[in-house]
């Protein structure tokens, strides 16, 4: 459904449950009204004829007439709907006109109005009854003139209604389509736009369609920024590929035109190690793309940091083991240790890859320590460090310090700049004070 049907839907109803809220309103606004002219008349009409009585006389018939109007001369008025007749003190009909034989006379009681039935129509009746004289009037008026102009009144206002109801359609019609000219205008620029077209949209919009243009230009932006990212990976992954495959393809030459047992033997190992090293940038290209692609954490909790170390132990002593490597771990003496809620699977490849990174380059016979302390947790050992101009690039895409033997891709301390990056940390990289030794720092950014 359309945004302008969805509006017209809306509004019509609205209109016509407002247009009848006014209407009931004005109802019995007008009811109020036309029934206090009316009583007021009545009230007046009865206490004038009663001011004028001392000085009437009754004829021998016992009632006087009031003449009627000529016919033809009583204009547009309904003189049938409203009656006076007087009782003098004795109680006799005294004066009474055409309309008005048939009003009861009054019992006697207190002043004022009554409704009563007469001849199966209700009619409104004020008596007014001098104390001083006897004198007795009563004015009377039929209820139906009065709910005949009430009914009048809203039969006006609802055929003024069903007429302006076209014209308040299209009025609605045309308003709605310019108020919403814009919205086109901008559906249309992003329906005209191509696949890679990730600029900003133009924000000069009205300010109700801003924060829509805002967060669709941010919305380019991350799509952009993946966008980039996944070309520079694939780029850089296939750069990176390009070496390893050729060097299993050569070993794989070398193997088959070898002539003797332990050539070929040599070969089938180098080929070997080269599936395990390519195996393992694999390995890391996937991890790097599946973190890469993760915007947030998806399972949080608070982080046991005893497990986490415990899962690292285990996958990192045999490298240990073999390069005759040791691996320290140091926790405070009281209070909590780097309290984080975090992702614990998450944490231990973050871990994992530091102390990982820290056995191959510390050298043979080398200390690997994890510290935690109060708010950060360090990685630190006691090789030979890192240039100081290599310390700025350290954490980017394939990038390997030059004079580097030890097997890699270059990826371990990118996974670790992003996986501590969704859990809102930093990481810093430097070299030992003494001169000897590198560390790693993950802890909250500095304020």
């Amino acid at each position: 459904m359309s945004l302008h049907r969805r509006l017209l839907l809306w509004l019509l109803p609205g209109a016509g449950l407002l247009w009848l809220i006014t209407l009931t309103g004005s109802f019995l606004h007008a009811r109020h009204e036309i029934d206090e002219l009316f009583d007021t008349q009545q009230v007046k009409l009865a206490r004038q004829v009663l001011s004028a009585l001392p000085s009437y006389t009754v004829d021998a018939v016992g009632a006087g007439h009031v003449d009627a109007l000529p016919h033809g001369r009583e204009g547009t008025a309904e003189l049938e709907d409203m009656s006076i007749a007087v009782w003098s003190p004795g109680g006799q009909l005294a004066m009474v006109d055409q309309e008005g034989v048939l009003l009861p006379r009054h019992d006697g009681g207190l002043n004022g109005f009554e409704n009563i039935d007469i001849r199966g129509e209700s009619w409104r009746v004020y008596y007014q009854r001098s104390e001083a004289s006897g004198w007795t009037v009563g004015v009377g008026q039929r209820m139906w003139e009065r709910r005949e102009l009430i009914l009048d009144l809203v039969l006006n206002q609802l055929a003024l209604w069903l007429f302006a109801l076209p014209v308040l359609v299209a009025v609605m019609f045309v308003v709605i389509r310019h108020a919403t000219r814009p919205l086109q205008s901008l559906a249309s620029q992003v329906e005209q736009r191509s696949a890679d077209d990730l600029h900003p949209l133009d924000e000069q919009v009205p300010s109700d369609l801003h924060a829509l243009v805002t967060a669709m230009n941010r919305l380019f932006a991350r799509v952009r920024g993946a966008i980039e990212n996944e070309r520079r990976l694939t780029a850089d992954a296939a750069h990176e590929l390009r070496t390893p495959i050729a060097a299993l393809r050569a070993q794989i030459e070398v193997a088959q035109v070898a002539k003797s047992a332990g050539a070929r033997a040599a070969a089938m190992d180098n080929l070997t190690l080269g599936m395990k090293r390519l195996s393992s940038l694999v390995n890391q290209l996937l991890t790097l793309e599946r973190m890469e692609n993760l915007q947030a954490l998806t399972q949080t909790g608070p982080v046991r940091w005893d497990r986490v170390m415990e899962r690292v132990l285990s996958d990192c002593l045999p490298l240990a083991d073999a390069q005759g490597t040791e691996i320290g771990c140091t926790w405070p003496d009281s209070g909590e240790v780097f309290p984080l809620i975090g992702d614990d699977d998450l944490l231990t490849l973050m871990l994992r890859n530091l102390v990982d990174n820290g056995l191959r380059y510390a050298g043979p016979g080398a200390h690997v320590e994890v510290v935690f302390e109060a708010h950060r947790l360090r990685v630190q050992d006691n090789g030979p460090g890192v240039a100081p101009e290599e310390l700025a690039h350290l954490g980017q895409r394939f990038r390997r310090p030059p004079g580097i033997v030890q097997s890699g891709s270059g990826l371990g301390l990118s996974i670790v700049r992003r996986i501590a990056g969704l859990h809102g940390l930093q990481v810093a990289f430097e070299n030992a004070a003494s001169g000897r030794g590198f560390c790693v720092t993950v802890m909250w950014p500095l304020p």
